[in-house]
């Protein structure tokens, strides 16, 4: 005889799932893909400037090589996200995380820059596609038992745990086995990642896709435009501030990332010391990530967003005056902090607010922001030092974006409350 459906048995079936990796949690597998795939990537960037130098090619060569992963990352995002289909999930995984792997083991044999730069880029569109693909699981294949935030937390969390992991991992390999033994090591993560955590993967097959309506001044308009006009208007405000707080976040993380260690040295601080407060702010930012959820339960993710705005942009610009590394720890933990939980209070109300057939491109969007982020970032303030010095740079820079960001966030509100009632304005 079956089972009956009792209170406690409906009860326990639909208690709130606490542990990412608990055995009911469908996308415990997705964040698994995840941590792998930001460890081998992390690991990967971080031994290739090595690699390169052993070979004899000076920082421009680098910083190219370099740049065309990013690029190419950035250029498969709204791709990815159009071409993602519940039945295709799989395939789009296996088959980036193939190309990543290719490039991978390809990489450490060519005595060309050309053609490692090339390889650098196959990479980046490998990453660009798996990412944005397992982004838009995460957000169709939600279970109920699990809140936005904390499925957004979760996801977030353990791509900042595999960053955080994977400098130490690819020293270690580095030391132990050299940089080009250490890079063929790390291709098969990515591939192995994909196929065999992605076998049956949840792909949220029962929700059907809400057809977007086709206004008159578009019927004549090449198929494909006219889909991502159309797509792309659908989506809700909450996606488009995710984006550019992504966008934000990035700039300033890849500010940080890439100019404080001169600050830090200035300051008098060993390289240690500056390795340290890197490692505190990106301990609490995960920290932060994988709580998200508790917290936002318990106030307004919404509400929270400028204030932890503002705790970024000052905790940037204050890192250049403050000469005691005693008190530089705080700061970089509350900026810490204030990245994680936005991370996660943006992209949740994104992951809620997304219509059913859009989530692919609404991943897209959201993580083309950071790409961006992580072009400009150290475009912006590499030129910007050059101009006024590194140190105002970081007092400039952070309060400088925070204002555009602002003006852009309700620039694009206004936008869509616009859209959304053409009488009424």
């Amino acid at each position: 005889m079956p089972p009956q459906d009792t209170p406690e048995r409906i009860s326990n079936t639909r208690r709130p799932i606490l542990n990412p990796i608990d055995p009911r949690n469908p996308l415990a597998r997705i964040y698994l893909v995840v941590l792998l795939f930001d460890l081998a990537e992390g690991a990967l960037r971080f031994l290739v400037p090595v690699y390169l130098d052993t070979r004899g090619y000076g920082p421009g060569a680098i910083g190219i090589a370099t740049a065309a992963f990013a690029v190419a990352s950035l250029a498969s995002r709204l791709p990815a996200g159009l071409a993602y289909r519940p039945d295709r999930a799989y395939l789009l995984i296996l088959g980036a995380g193939a190309a990543s792997a290719l490039a991978f083991a390809a990489a450490p044999f060519t005595t060309s820059i050309h053609v490692f730069t090339l390889l650098m880029a196959m990479d980046g569109l490998g990453w660009g596609i798996a990412t944005t693909s397992l982004l838009t699981v995460v957000m169709r294949t939600k279970p109920p038992e699990i809140s936005a935030a904390t499925a957004m937390g979760w996801y977030v969390g353990f791509n900042g745990l595999g960053i955080a992991l994977a400098s130490v991992v690819g020293g270690l390999l580095g030391d132990w086995y050299g940089v080009r033994s250490a890079m063929l090591m790390l291709a098969s993560v990515p591939f192995l990642a994909a196929a065999l955590i992605s076998w049956r993967l949840p792909t949220g097959e029962e929700e059907q896709e809400v057809a977007q309506p086709v206004h008159e001044d578009t019927v004549q308009a090449p198929a494909l435009t006219q889909r991502l006009r159309l797509a792309i208007q659908s989506l809700p405000t909450p996606v488009w501030v995710a984006a550019l707080t992504a966008l934000y976040l990035n700039v300033m993380n890849n500010i940080l990332n890439s100019f404080f260690p001169l600050v830090g040295l200035a300051l008098g601080f060993s390289l240690a010391q500056v390795g340290t407060l890197s490692g505190i702010r990106s301990g609490v930012s995960a920290l932060a990530r994988f709580t998200a959820g508790a917290i936002f339960a318990r106030t307004s993710a919404r509400k929270a967003h400028t204030p932890l705005l503002i705790v970024s942009a000052l905790t940037t610009a204050c890192v250049p005056s403050i000469a005691s590394y005693v008190l530089q720890m705080p700061i970089w933990a509350a900026n810490g902090i204030s990245r994680g939980l936005l991370r996660v209070s943006t992209g949740a109300e994104a992951l809620e607010t997304t219509p059913a057939g859009r989530e692919g491109l609404s991943a897209g969007v959201m993580s083309a922001g950071l790409d961006v982020g992580k072009i400009l970032g150290p475009l912006i303030g590499g030129a910007v030092a050059e101009a006024v010095g590194i140190g105002n740079m970081f007092r400039i820079v952070p309060l400088t974006f925070l204002v555009i960001f602002v003006f852009s966030r309700i620039a694009v509100r206004r936008h869509r409350t616009h859209q959304a009632d053409p009488v009424r304005a």
